[in-house]
């Protein structure tokens, strides 16, 4: 199977960027017509067929003279096709009229992020951050900050997101992988531990138990761990980047070589 890795601890922030997709609002702007095709537009993405969806959502957004719901519809669509630069021009139509749409703004930030521009996915979600009411605006941050070294940063940004959804357990694996990072071995395996043991845990969970414990170089313990359907030639391929990151000497080097971030 390709990449079955993708299902474990090095994926992570990556499974991580594509949740809390963007939502339009429900008292909705647009005209009958335009929210029927914004539906059609929705059941035909369901089914599968991207493009013809992208063509509606387009149309919608043009027919209702870039109207902000229309735009923010088109703008997620296009994240999901991996059009990044299309999805960025959605997203900015919004943000010239309101330029604290927190959901133009994570969309945008979301963008950014998705193609490499990490500096400029920082600034955007940090203005996204304060304003938002969930959580991922704050999470996604995080992991801009995380791909420029700035860990301190990135921690607060995940600590923010926690605040927000306390009991989200991922956001609490991205908090212990940056402590791991930052050289706290001992907090990242304790909140590793308090997250593994969760009865919502599921094997990612398990795997990034793993992870911390390679990194803080206590091989013994890691050796206990046992990870649902993790071969052993995955389980070297974990330990393997962490003895990376405990080599390397710089947060941006670590965060590299932990293989969490870069595929964000």
């Amino acid at each position: 199977m390709p990449n079955q890795l993708a299902r474990f601890g090095a994926a992570t922030l990556a499974c991580l960027l594509l949740a809390g997709c963007i939502t339009a609002q429900t008292d909705s702007e647009l005209s009958p017509e335009q929210q029927r095709m914004i539906k059609l537009a929705g059941d035909v993405e369901a089914r599968g067929d991207q493009h013809t969806a992208l063509a509606l959502y387009a149309r919608a957004a043009e027919n209702s003279g870039n109207a902000a719901e229309a735009q923010l519809r088109l703008g997620q669509a296009q994240l999901k096709a991996r059009n990044y630069t299309a999805a960025s021009e959605a997203f900015a139509k919004v943000l010239t009229t309101d330029p604290e749409h927190p959901d133009a703004l994570l969309g945008l930030g979301t963008a950014k992020l998705k193609s490499g521009d990490n500096e400029g996915s920082a600034r955007t979600l940090g203005v996204a951050c304060p304003l938002a009411s969930a959580a991922s605006a704050c999470n996604r941050l995080g992991t801009a900050l995380i791909l420029l070294g700035r860990l301190d940063d990135a921690l607060a940004a995940f600590e923010r997101a926690q605040s927000l959804a306390p009991n989200d357990l991922d956001i609490k694996v991205n908090i212990a992988l940056t402590q791991a990072l930052a050289g706290r071995t001992n907090e990242a395996v304790a909140a590793m531990r308090d997250v593994a043991q969760s009865h919502l845990a599921q094997p990612r969970h398990q795997a990034n138990l793993l992870m911390v414990l390679g990194i803080a170089g206590r091989l013994d313990e890691a050796k206990k761990i046992t990870v649902p359907d993790m071969s052993q030639a995955q389980r070297q391929d974990l330990l393997a980047r962490a003895k990376q990151v405990r080599e390397a000497t710089t947060p941006l080097a670590k965060a590299r070589a932990i293989g969490l971030f870069s595929a964000a």
